[in-house]
């Protein structure tokens, strides 16, 4: 339930108040087996939080049937993309419409993950009456519900109570944020953490000194006997328990992750001028710090990398709130990328951020490709609209763009020859349909091509499992029922 989980996790597994604090977690389960639940694929979620301009993160370079890319010119430019610049990131034509398409120029990591197959984008993405509010609309798709008609839970807390019914002790999923997103309200409990010493519990430290280990075990125990005691209650309190008893079975064993191993990641963040992911320069990168943590939780603790049983997660990304100073495409043979970067990307917000996305992501998979995690890995981006089609201000250095609608979905997985034994993999290429720029909803934003819930039910049915009357039941408000897609290939 929702008040469980934030209120637990805040009391119980916060950062500590003070630095002396230190851990009192001694070992729970050594060797301890897996609930079922906690055992299969991985499942990241990327969030581009603030609402991406997905105009300008898969262009149009020709219109097709259409008009897009006349339209594109005409109305963006100062913050438009020249056709000079994409041929470098072109990818597959629009289903419908047949009109060519790119990623942004500074998403070559992720073109190179296209051209191998891992990619698949999901043009046009939304859903009915869109609300331009940040609030709301990350609500609607924290929930998976446009109507915001269903119970207040996450669609992945509501998949992973589906996933875990009647395994009391199972954690497994791990959102890396200070607060657990709304994404996973359920029952089933949930770690929120940014880093693994967000671990160490608050402890009563003038009546528990450091060298009385006996009392730090007594300590230990007394919580898990109050957590026992309330575990069969029917009232918040006893949620709070079970969520209590649960992570502090497991705690011991996330503790014992390590990030040392993510080699590409570790580079991208310090700086390496002789890597072929990282920047010369070091860098601020907030998803890619995410993702490393990530990597460690689904890398296993040492000695033997012994599966912990997070295998859902979700790492966000901010500042895509471009209403302003969205910036003008300095072509690349006049800066290059890594010039850009040592400039941090002066003039070009977006596509810093773009930039950030694909460098990280593609140093996560290639982590991921180094210990073979990524045959059974699926990441998965959102953001809780894109933007106008027109840019606003006076086509200078103060243009940007308004709240939208549609904007691009990215899977990144495996592909069939990559993919774990008898497992799911990815179909890359390109799904959906561009919205035509020249015929807007009666607001001036795009018409949306494809409802969010059938990625969301392709990711929960192909990809987790789930039977198509339980992914209807947690996504069908106003009598929606998914759609196969095809853009996974199940198990």
């Amino acid at each position: 339930m929702e008040l469980s989980r934030r209120s637990f996790l805040k009391s119980a597994l916060a950062v500590s108040a003070s630095a002396a604090f230190p851990a009192v977690w001694l070992r729970a389960r050594e060797a301890a087996a897996l609930e079922a639940c906690e055992q299969g694929v991985n499942l990241v979620i990327v969030q581009l939080d603030g609402g991406n301009d997905g105009i300008n993160t898969v262009i149009p370079l020709s219109n097709g049937t259409g008009l897009n890319r006349t339209i594109y010119d005409s109305v963006r430019p100062y913050i438009g993309v020249p056709l000079s610049e994409l041929a470098s990131t072109q990818i597959g034509n629009d289903p419908l419409h047949n009109g060519e398409l790119a990623l942004h120029p500074h998403m070559n990591c992720l073109k190179r993950l296209y051209d191998r197959g891992n990619v698949a984008v999901v043009l046009g993405t939304h859903y009915d009456n869109g609300n331009l509010s940040h609030d709301v609309s990350n609500l609607i798709w924290y929930r998976g519900d446009p109507t915001l008609s269903l119970s207040s839970g996450g669609w992945m807390g509501r998949s992973l109570d589906q996933l875990c019914l009647g395994q009391s002790n199972a954690v497994p999923a791990v959102d890396v944020s200070s607060r657990l997103s709304p994404l996973f309200f359920g029952r089933t409990p949930t770690l929120a953490l940014q880093r693994l010493s967000d671990l160490d519990v608050p402890i009563p430290i003038a009546l528990i000194p450091p060298s009385q280990s006996d009392q730090r075990t007594l300590f230990r125990q007394t919580l898990q006997n109050v957590y026992q005691l309330l575990s069969g209650s029917e009232s918040f309190a006893g949620d709070w328990a079970i969520a209590g008893r649960a992570v502090l079975s497991r705690i011991d064993d996330y503790r014992t992750a390590s990030s040392s191993e993510a080699e590409n990641l570790n580079a991208l963040i310090n700086g390496a001028s002789d890597h072929p992911i990282a920047s010369p320069t070091r860098q601020s990168y907030g998803l890619a710090t995410g993702l490393r943590l990530v990597f460690a939780l689904m890398r296993g603790r040492q000695p033997g990398n012994v599966p912990l049983g997070c295998r859902i997660f979700r790492v966000g990304i901010g500042g895509f709130d471009t209403h302003s100073d969205q910036g003008n495409h300095v072509p690349l043979s006049e800066k290059p990328l890594d010039q850009k970067v040592a400039e941090d990307f002066r003039g070009e917000l977006h596509g810093k951020l773009l930039h950030r996305v694909d460098k990280a992501i593609a140093a996560f998979w290639a982590d991921l490709e180094s210990v073979g995690l990524h045959r059974n890995t699926l990441i998965m981006t959102f953001t809780e609209f894109g933007r106008r089609i027109a840019e606003n201000g006076d086509h200078n250095a103060d243009s940007g763009t308004d709240h939208g609608t549609a904007s691009p979905m990215f899977l990144i997985g495996p592909t069939k020859a990559e993919a774990a034994e008898n497992g799911p993999f990815v179909a890359g290429g390109v799904y959906g349909a561009y919205p035509e720029l020249h015929l807007p909803d009666r607001n001036g934003n795009m018409v949306y091509q494809v409802d969010f819930r059938h990625v969301y039910g392709e990711v929960m049915h192909r990809w987790l499992g789930l039977s198509i009357a339980t992914t209807n039941a947690i996504l069908g408000s106003g009598g929606f029922r998914y759609s196969p897609l095809d853009i996974l290939v199940p198990a």
